[in-house]
């Protein structure tokens, strides 16, 4: 039965399997039952300096125990926990804590301008404190504001409740199959979502959580592995990258230990993608959907038939997909020749953005949050994505996934890349245009041969254009509006 809270679990878990590790850093551990202590010990000292319930706090964050400690007994408490990056300025923190209202900041220096303690000597007073005995919060209870930058650069807090955390924990919990002896390593940033959502999976799941620092220092992550026998991961792609970078192939010494490993925050690079399936060919890879506002609501099995150009997976057991228009508008019959807007609902969806209505009431829409992502479910219940609603193609009523023409060009031997795009027409709207990298012995027209032969006629390419490289960002996506510009510059210049 699902729980109010994830500190409902650490605190049955500490009776249930005391002595089991929770938390753990290669030179220090704490059993449920020390962790559950230790929480509520340092619940009293924060009690002593005045932080109270509904009290909004800016929290330093580390990947250590003790910053969990901080953050759940602030949990404990009833105060609201804003983790914010260990990196970020004192100017930065003031401007975070000034836009969700924070009373109080908690880090590793003075931060003038607030009331502000010093991580570390909060945690001196602790060992010598009382258990403070408090009611735990209940699941709509808020549990903490995480602090993201969208798309458009604009800075939000995400409100969350104590049933958005448990929802979402149950969904990566669930959709990795995870065992419940599982042992996983996350050096993934605890102020982020991804890094978040896997730490309190594996404590709904009874597990065991080990902490780590990026990979900069590789080889704590083998000593981890080593002294706590791991059977999981989660990683970024570049994360990933950096393991093959400074350890070349020795994570496959490990793949009879290896359960899974969870891959998030980018599209993972293909060549590494197969290099781990080879050097580990049992181990089960996920990618998870998902946003800081409705997390982890699909999920992708690389090692299954699900594993096709567009599809991110099959929507987790809390998530409910909706589908909507541009007005927020929920729409019936869609299907791949006729994709929509991708909504999110159910438990797993956020409150609001704090203290912006507007900006709410734009992204939700009957307690759903849309996204800007064209797709469909096809018969097999996955969800395929087809591009994003402002790079569809619109030709003369017929919409176009660029990212669909792009996979089928690509494959043609006598072009290094391209890009599918528009430009304006005064009969269709748009008229869909081609920008491309020519290889050597490139032809014009068996490339459109090979297009025409594999392509429905309303999706060629109606002219073509010809750049030295296709504008992209660090992570490979395309940047479309510099694609339009390079082509609307050699329309102007009768470059074609």
């Amino acid at each position: 039965m699902r729980k109010d809270s994830i500190l409902h679990y650490i605190r049955d878990y500490a009776q249930t399997q005391p002595d089991k590790y929770a938390v753990c850093e290669l030179r220090k551990s704490l059993t449920y039952r020390e962790y559950w202590e230790k929480i509520r010990k340092t619940a009293s000292v924060l009690a002593s300096h005045d932080i109270e319930k509904g009290m909004h706090v800016v929290v330093r964050c580390t990947q250590t125990i003790d910053y969990l400690v901080l953050f759940s007994a602030l949990q404990y408490i009833g105060a609201i926990p804003i983790p914010v990056e260990k990196t970020l300025g004192a100017d930065r923190i003031m401007e975070i804590a000034g836009a969700v209202d924070a009373a109080v900041v908690i880090a590793d220096e003075e931060v003038e301008g607030i009331r502000a303690y010093k991580n570390k000597e909060l945690m001196k007073a602790v060992p010598e404190a009382d258990e403070a005995e408090l009611p735990l919060p209940a699941a709509n209870d808020l549990s903490m504001i995480l602090f993201t930058t969208g798309t458009t650069g604009k800075s939000k807090g995400v409100v969350l409740t104590h049933l958005n955390d448990v929802a979402i924990a149950e969904n990566v919990m669930y959709g990795t199959q995870m065992a419940p002896d599982n042992v996983e390593v996350i050096p993934m940033p605890l102020n982020h979502a991804f890094g978040m959502r896997r730490y309190q999976s594996d404590i709904v799941n009874g597990g065991t959580v080990c902490l780590m620092d990026g990979m900069a220092f590789i080889g704590t992550l083998w000593k981890l592995m080593e002294k706590y026998r791991v059977t999981s991961m989660a990683l970024s792609p570049a994360s990933l990258g950096m393991i093959f970078q400074l350890s070349g192939d020795r994570i496959g010494e490990y793949k009879d230990q290896m359960h899974y490993i969870q891959i998030g925050s980018a599209p993972l690079m293909e060549a590494d993608k197969q290099r781990l399936i080879h050097l580990m060919p049992n181990l089960r890879l996920y990618n998870f959907y998902g946003s800081s506002e409705a997390g982890c609501s699909c999920i992708l099995d690389f090692n299954s038939p699900d594993n096709k150009t567009g599809c991110i997976g099959r929507p987790t057991v809390n998530s409910v997909v909706q589908f909507v228009d541009e007005n927020g508008n929920k729409v019936e019959n869609v299907d791949e020749e006729h994709p929509a807007l991708l909504a999110w609902g159910g438990p797993i969806v956020m409150k609001e953005y704090y203290k912006e209505p507007q900006l709410t009431a734009e992204t939700m829409t009957d307690g759903c949050v849309m996204t800007k992502d064209m797709a469909y479910l096809d018969e097999e219940g996955r969800c395929i994505l087809v591009g994003r609603s402002d790079d569809i193609v619109n030709y003369g009523g017929s919409k176009i996934a660029p990212a669909e023409v792009e996979d089928c060009a690509r494959d043609y031997d006598g072009i290094v890349d391209c890009a599918y795009s528009s430009r304006p027409d005064a009969i269709t709207g748009e008229l869909p245009v081609m920008l491309v990298v020519k290889n050597e012995g490139y032809d014009q027209a068996a490339f459109e041969a090979f297009l025409a032969e594999r392509l429905e006629s309303y999706k060629m390419p109606r002219e073509y254009y010809f750049t030295d490289s296709i504008p992209k960002t660090f992570k490979g996506s395309l940047l479309r509006k510099d694609i339009k510009k390079i082509i609307n510059e050699q329309i102007q210049g009768g470059n074609q």
